[in-house]
């Protein structure tokens, strides 16, 4: 007992171990209130809106679920047709305001919780292909304790700062020689050793677990713990018949014995290099490499040793397939770890566990010590596989502020945009190389953006956003393997026109075989992400998608909100504070994005607008479709334009507008506009 108490203060008191494990658990709390984000973030953007109909279908699927949900995505697409029928008659003289306002509270009671019926009809999407073994609930919870596949490094760091000096101590001091004067030599002293390591090991592991289960029981909550472990698409194909509960039992249990080995490996390599570093180093390598090197995520799990154990969650997945367009046969992406090979692996792990034990309880005897061999082709080796790994690991450049003065976009342009120097735009005019290009104004000159030259696995979203001496433009980066192919990265280019020096200020992982970017669902193109155009300012990404919603992503933390959910067009303007957009009513609404405040612009009641630095020129849908301009600085308003027009853009000279009378595209001079 004195040993052990001796060995106990030296790791947490003169070896520091104290603050390290501090420093790991505020690490890692913090991380997760910081950067934890929602696997699904539509169920967290729609709460209030999901849990009402969740509350309703929870459970298994029933026939009186599916009949549940068919009427009421039926009810929900007639109210909406309803509701612009409505606002169409008044706005045509058909029917009073009295009228109005006695039929819009019905019809918005019925669309009320839309989007949260969109989340849940998702759901109903995935559990009606195997009803037998796939329930409703809230997964976020779940798939954030479960469905992780990602290495907690800086539990690994741990390990690597309080295990590595229980034996290198020795070493750097040169009490290893005269311990082995003893009669007995270390034998009992490294027992001793490595009881206290494997107690240190368990108990961090369970508290490190039982944190991330608190942290995701208080913040989405950890119903149902009996239902299915195929409730979750994570898992959904595979053949284990286990509840969410249990799963999380045996993947702590097994990650238990994969910390375990793994501080077994860091003992070893200590005696056997007797260096911090080699031992730290050679510790990491064999975490790191099997971790990054293979393409197949199984095969991970089928290597004895520690990585496997330490991540868990593959040896519960089940055999996933994807269609190969060129074959039109299915390749394997992953393949499911049968239950024999994981009590195999446990075995093969249990062995190495015992000679790793007995290697090292010889090496403290003075017998062993009588052969010492200096291993240098191991160690030169260790050196190899070490630079490896560090070779395969970047980093990203951390984002820079957008300049100050914002120039203005629009939604309905977003194919291109002008500063002083050049006119930027997508060029369609080859359907087979659509790109964008910029025209030299002065010079007339057409070139490409995009100088640097794009693998076949890279595509260029049609879509772009500018602002003074900016271009900003989004890029699609895929993974191929045989003849598959996935996406699997979102990247937000920045460009310097002054320089064309690019610069990336946003990556998101957009893996389209599980989970889409923004949680959307996807098409077969990559330019179907559901993203409809863009802007920035010097915090944030504002992302319009394909529901017309407005997402905010916090370029620091990655947080996404939904901003705004805009009605019926895709429409919204932005001058770098205010979000302007058309409501159900066709107002325009004004959202500030630094006090979160939102006004309506009394008197407008359009189907299109347009902003500029001066003017908000906007459809009148009370005049017949003429077009009408609004003074940003007065709020004064004049028609401009006396024919009905079905759409409008401007620049700095001319209105363009698309005419209803016979659908041609007509340009008016500014300059010349009309006063009535």
């Amino acid at each position: 007992m004195a040993i052990l108490r001796y060995e106990f203060k030296k790791m947490f008191f003169y070896q520091k171990g104290w603050l390290w494990v501090s420093l790991y658990f505020m690490t890692s709390l913090v991380v997760l209130f910081l950067f934890d984000t929602p696997k699904n973030p539509e169920i967290e953007l729609n709460a209030s809106d999901y849990h009402y109909y969740l509350d309703l279908i929870n459970g298994p699927h029933t026939d009186e679920t599916e009949e549940r949900l068919k009427n009421e995505a039926s009810h929900i697409s007639d109210a909406q047709v309803a509701l612009r029928k409505v606002y169409d008659d008044y706005y045509d003289g058909h029917i009073s305001e009295q009228e109005l306002h006695d039929s819009i509270p019905e019809l918005e009671k019925v669309i009320a919780h839309e989007q949260g019926f969109k989340v849940i009809f998702d759901q109903y999407m995935y559990v009606r292909e195997n009803t037998d073994n796939r329930y409703y609930l809230a997964t976020n919870g779940w798939d954030g304790l479960l469905s992780t596949e990602q290495l907690d490094f800086g539990l690994l760091l741990l390990l690597l700062l309080l295990v590595a000096p229980v034996f290198c101590a020795e070493y750097t001091v040169d009490m290893y020689a005269l311990h082995l004067t003893l009669r007995k030599g270390t034998r009992e002293h490294a027992l001793v050793k490595m009881l206290l390591v494997f107690v240190v090991v368990v108990i961090i592991s369970i508290l490190s677990i039982m944190m991330r289960y608190q942290f995701y029981e208080m913040k989405y909550g950890l119903n149902h713990k009996d239902y299915p472990l195929q409730s979750l698409s994570y898992y959904g194909t595979s053949l284990k018949d286990l509840s969410l509960f249990s799963t999380f039992l045996w993947s702590t249990g097994l990650k238990i014995v994969g910390h375990l080995v793994f501080a077994m490996f860091i003992m070893l390599f200590s005696i056997w290099t007797k260096k911090y570093a080699l031992t730290l180093f050679s510790s990491t390598v064999i975490i790191l490499l099997p971790y990054y090197l293979f393409t197949l995520d199984s095969s991970k799990y089928l290597l004895p040793g520690p990585l496997g154990f330490m991540l868990a969650t593959g040896y519960f997945r089940g055999s996933e397939y994807e269609r190969n367009p060129i074959t039109d046969q299915f390749d394997l992406i992953y393949k499911e770890v049968p239950v024999m090979t994981l009590f195999i692996l446990l075995f093969i792990n249990f062995l190495i566990g015992i000679i790793f034990w007995r290697l090292i309880l010889h090496h403290h005897t003075n017998a062993w010590n009588t052969r010492r061999r200096r291993h240098q082709l191991q160690m030169l080796t260790t050196r190899l596989l070490l630079c490896i790994t560090v070779i395969s690991l970047s980093a990203c450049d951390a984002p820079d502020k957008v300049d100050k003065e914002y120039d203005v976009f629009n939604s309905i342009s977003r194919h291109s945009f002008e500063n002083d120097s050049y006119r930027f735009y997508i060029d369609e005019t080859d359907v087979e190389n659509i790109r964008p290009v910029f025209e030299d104004r002065e010079t007339g000159e057409i070139r490409n953006l995009i100088r640097s030259p794009f693998s076949s696995l890279t595509s260029v979203e049609n879509f772009i956003y500018g602002n003074g001496p900016f271009v900003y433009y989004i890029k699609m980066d895929y993974d191929k393997s045989g003849f598959y192919q996935q996406t699997n990265r979102l990247s937000l280019i920045e460009v310097d026109t002054t320089t064309f020096d690019e610069k990336v200020i946003y990556e998101q992982n957009a893996n389209m075989a599980r989970d889409s970017f923004l949680g959307l669902h996807t098409r077969d193109k990559a330019d179907s992400a559901g993203i409809t155009s863009f802007f920035v300012d010097n915090k944030n990404l504002y992302f319009v998608v394909d529901d017309n919603q407005i997402r905010r992503i916090n370029r620091l933390t990655g947080k996404t909100d939904k901003l705004i959910q805009a009605s019926y067009s895709s429409n919204i303007a932005y001058d770098g504070r205010y979000i302007y957009y058309l409501n159900e009513a066709y107002q325009i609404n004004k959202y500030d994005t630094q006090t979160e405040r939102e006004v309506t612009i009394p008197d407008i009641i359009t189907t299109q607008f347009f902003l500029t630095d001066h003017q908000l020129f906007y459809i009148n849908r009370q005049d017949h479709y003429h077009i009408y301009a609004m003074d940003l600085s007065n709020s004064n308003i004049q028609k401009v334009v006396r024919k009905p027009a079905w759409s409008i853009i401007c620049d700095d000279d001319y209105i363009y507008y698309e005419s209803r009378a016979d659908n041609e595209r007509y340009q008016i001079n500014r300059n010349l506009l009309i006063d009535e």
